[in-house]
């Protein structure tokens, strides 16, 4: 059967070769893109880049935080490469997900500095299935909230150093919340730690250490900082600011960004009358984002959940304000990128005027991926997003269900919208390579076959084409 496809694959190449007067071998190198096939992602000005700077990166993508722990056990891999595949058929090429599980039953890191190797081999499995789709990851190191651990698990951590070690052990510190994760010196020392142990990593796939691997897209501090014990905004400022220039100093190659929802403080160019019900959040979206070693700017957007109670209407003048705000301060006051990595609107079981929630949820989406293309089109700092979270079908995938799911072969609509958006971004990133080419030179792209832009479009969308059947050959 394997052999049959193959055959298949590779006639097909042929006459569309012989077709378009392609060189076969052009077509299969256009089709088989990896990320970081050109090096690293890099920031340029309000943009990414790689190579030699003439290939915009836009990002399409999804964020799946279970892929590291279900990939720790080798019977459910299939899933981790199912989801991969899946999200190269549309187009998708970044994945967001967690490089952490502090305590509890699946740890990564079991205590500080104690790690299974279980767990990192399922993360090592994930890094290299990601660059074998073409598909960039950004890594998540810990989490604000409860969930796989976080900031609490890490005081509870020195509470226990604390007891055992006697009085002075916590750095100064009382350790009576979860938000002295920010400003305990033995905390920030387990921390530490954990980014050194996950970035200095060898994957046992690969070989490539983690940090010098250009599948990675970039590192996220934590999962959306919030801090109550100080809400303007100068605590979780203090700690990424000591944080992000630790992480450059291990890893100078790869982007870092803060993990903030976009909530703003009451620093310079900040209005927290922006934020949900106008409160403080803990963090600044443009001070913070400011902080040495940040490279890129992100948002998350969940207008139901934050304006809970409120009309569709209400929520939908929201989510233009929220979004318009933050492309302007962002090109205004930080000129970097900025990402949506996290957005979804919950598929509730009521009815709003007889529309049903899943009509809603595929509205909100495209209304979403239309900001972010409007953006990224004219030039602006929105250039990719994350929608949360894609799933898959099938055994030991319901508890992992939380009411925003997609599972692409099940939503048809939700994934025509997702592939829809994801060959315009991909087309757009062509179209700046060609400007970017005529501006060194040459007044019109490089030519195969007598082609210009139409032919390397053709490319863009076959190589799509090409790497899903790949995959489906890979799994044979």
């Amino acid at each position: 059967m394997k052999t049959r496809a193959l055959a298949a694959a590779i006639s097909l190449l042929l006459i569309i070769s012989f077709v378009l007067a392609v060189p076969w071998y052009v077509l299969i190198a256009a089709a088989a893109g990896q990320a970081g096939e050109d090096g690293m992602v890099r920031v340029d000005g309000t943009r990414f880049v790689v190579g030699d700077g003439d290939r915009t990166v836009y990002l399409s993508g999804f964020n799946a935080y279970w892929l590291m722990e279900m990939a720790s056990d080798p019977s459910q891999r299939g899933k981790v490469v199912a989801a991969f595949r899946q999200a190269a058929a549309h187009g998708l090429n970044l994945a967001r997900t967690w490089a952490f599980s502090d305590g509890g039953d699946r740890p990564l890191q079991s205590s500080p500095g104690v790690y299974h190797e279980d767990m990192f081999q399922g993360l090592d499995f994930v890094v290299a299935e990601a660059r074998r789709h073409g598909i960039y990851l950004l890594l998540c190191l810990t989490n604000n909230f409860d969930d796989f651990g976080g900031k609490r698990q890490y005081v509870q951590w020195a509470r226990e150093d604390v007891a055992g070690a006697g009085a002075g052990a916590g750095g100064g510190h009382n350790l009576t919340s979860a938000d002295d994760f920010f400003n305990s010196t033995l905390v920030k020392s387990y921390y530490k730690n954990h980014v050194k142990t996950v970035l200095t990593r060898v994957n046992t796939v690969t070989g490539v250490a983690y940090r010098d691997d250009p599948a990675i897209f970039g590192w996220e501090l934590m999962n959306e900082p919030r801090c109550n014990a100080e809400p303007t905004g100068a605590l979780v400022q203090s700690w990424v600011e000591e944080m992000s220039p630790y992480l450059k100093t291990i890893d100078g190659n790869h982007l870092i960004t803060a993990g903030l929802e976009g909530f703003y403080g009451d620093g310079s160019h900040e209005s927290k009358a922006l934020n949900p019900w106008s409160i403080y959040y803990g963090t600044n979206f443009i001070a913070t984002h400011r902080a040495p070693g940040i490279d890129f700017a992100t948002i998350h957007l969940y207008p139901d959940v934050w304006l809970w109670g409120t009309t569709a209407d209400q929520q939908a003048a929201f989510f233009r304000n929220w979004t318009a705000s933050h492309v302007h301060d962002t090109e205004q006051h930080l000129r970097m990128p900025l990402l949506v990595t996290e957005y979804g609107k919950f598929i509730w079981e009521d009815q709003e005027g007889g529309e049903n929630a899943t009509t809603r949820r595929d509205r909100f989406l495209g209304t979403v991926l239309d900001a972010i293309y409007e953006s990224a089109s004219e030039g602006g700092p929105l250039v990719g997003g994350a929608f949360w979270q894609l799933l898959l079908d099938g055994d030991g995938m319901d508890a992992l269900k939380d009411g925003y799911q997609i599972v692409l072969p099940e939503d048809e609509r939700a994934a025509s919208i997702i592939s829809e958006h994801s060959e315009k971004m991909a087309e757009l990133s062509e179209h700046d390579a060609v400007e970017a080419r005529g501006r060194r030179g040459r007044s019109e792209p490089r030519k195969i076959g007598g082609f210009g832009t139409s032919c390397v479009i053709f490319l863009v969308r076959f190589g799509s084409l090409f790497r899903s059947v790949s995959s489906l050959l890979g799994a044979v």
